[in-house]
């Protein structure tokens, strides 16, 4: 499934990113954070595209992970095209959620990244470990709080040594991606990347 000729005209791309916190330079929040994702989007979280993953998440319109895993996919190579990845994986969900949702957006999303760059899919890396408030309720500070420790690796042994690539549908202020790298690396990954569908670019003052 594609976005409609209407909807592929009217979403905003980033041309110019900031790898660190993955916003477009003219919003970076890496000095508002203080964390690094070394993350690549192909688009900004706003208008259709908001739309269009709203549908993919929220209402089972899951053909569009492969509209947005080859977009992604296609800015991972341009961004992270000398990083030899040896696995891609996601975020991952409670049980709890799973079975409300029926399917994880953030797994169907790096299946189809792993597929266009011909990488190896593991979904089981991580686990998240306890039941969390839903972020999109949460702003700023509170969000990092309530997503603390909520995120291991699964087997270590699975991660140790690897060169990762994580997948999320959104990042708003890379809390819940900056938890899993942290487990990743915790673990003994030897090295994190992150990819996701779009940013929402915070107002840095």
């Amino acid at each position: 499934m594609h976005l409609c000729d209407n909807c592929a005209e009217n979403i905003g791309r980033i041309t110019d990113r900031c790898l660190g916190c993955g916003n477009p330079r003219t919003s970076c929040s890496c000095s508002k954070h203080k964390f690094t994702l070394f993350l690549a989007s192909p688009f900004i979280y706003e208008n259709k595209l908001r739309e269009s993953i709203h549908r993919f998440k929220f209402r089972g319109e899951t053909d569009l992970a492969k509209f947005f895993g080859a977009e992604t996919a296609k800015v991972v190579t341009k961004e992270f095209g000398d990083v030899k990845f040896d696995v891609v994986t996601c975020v991952p969900q409670t049980k709890r959620k799973h079975r409300k949702r029926g399917y994880n957006q953030s797994a169907l999303l790096a299946k189809e990244i792993a597929k266009n760059l011909s990488l190896p899919y593991d979904e089981l890396l991580l686990i998240k470990t306890r039941e969390t408030a839903d972020q999109h309720g949460l702003k700023g500070n509170a969000r990092m709080k309530n997503l603390k420790d909520a995120f291991a690796a699964d087997n270590p042994e699975s991660v140790k040594g690897k060169t990762i690539l994580l997948c999320d549908d959104v990042k708003t202020t890379g809390a819940t991606l900056n938890e899993c790298r942290k487990a990743l690396i915790k673990a003994g990954a030897k090295a994190v990347c992150c990819a996701t569908i779009a940013v929402t670019p915070e107002k840095i003052t």
